[in-house]
């Protein structure tokens, strides 16, 4: 039997359990997706070499989960399993709104997905890319693609494919001095900015999707007079 203080120590320790790990429990509940959010839109992100310089990648990973996407970030060599997971939840007819964002050689993985998916006829809703190295043409399967890059030697402007008519858009950051190679994706305002986008562009599918989902009206035929 334990004795009356060895009792009260116990419940002491219990309860400072309790009371440490309740924020932590409470901030796990609330990075999980609201009600009303967007199920629908599934964002996978890349990071560069070796995982190293690509932080910025893991940050804009737990915003974009706390705002209600599902969003989750791989290394470099993880595309290849997310193209099968997209192609594979494509097949049993899940619809996802799929958006890809990567830095620097996991900028270059979007492409490849983005190309492997284009195969299948399967279309990509969003690519952003942070100072991508060695970026492909733009495959007729994306809608939006946005470019992060200066010319440091590292980022590149990424050109339309054949086929593409979606919209592209460049910006030259070259001139910005506080910005580079390694700090680019880690910008607080360029998150802002792919967050704006995001947002834009998942009110406007879903938007367009609903009107497709609703049943056309049948014409009522008059009779002759």
């Amino acid at each position: 039997m334990f004795s009356r203080s060895c009792v009260n120590v116990l419940h002491l320790a219990a309860t400072a359990y309790l009371l440490l790990n309740a924020p932590i429990a409470v901030a796990q509940q609330s990075a999980q997706p609201s009600i009303g959010s967007q199920p629908q839109v599934q964002v996978d992100l890349f990071r560069g070499l070796a995982d190293i310089f690509s932080r910025g990648m893991d940050t804009l990973t737990v915003t974009l989960n706390r705002q209600g996407y599902n969003a989750r970030v791989y290394s470099t060599g993880g595309w290849q399993l997310v193209a099968r997971r997209i192609a594979s939840d494509s097949a049993r007819g899940q619809k996802d709104i799929v958006v890809l964002i990567g830095h620097s050689l996991g900028a270059n993985a979007t492409f490849d997905i983005a190309s492997e998916l284009n195969k299948q006829n399967i279309p990509v809703e969003l690519i952003v890319t942070f100072d991508a190295t060695s970026p492909q043409p733009v495959p007729k399967n994306v809608q939006h693609l946005v470019n992060f890059y200066q010319e440091n030697g590292f980022g590149k402007r990424v050109l339309p494919g054949q086929g593409f008519q979606g919209e592209l858009t460049n910006y030259d950051l070259t001139a910005e001095t506080g910005l580079s190679h390694t700090t680019i994706e880690k910008s607080p305002r360029l998150h802002a900015v792919v967050m704006q986008k995001i947002a834009n562009i998942v009110k406007k599918d879903l938007a367009e999707r609903l009107r497709l989902s609703k049943p056309k009206k049948k014409k009522q035929k008059t009779s002759a007079q």
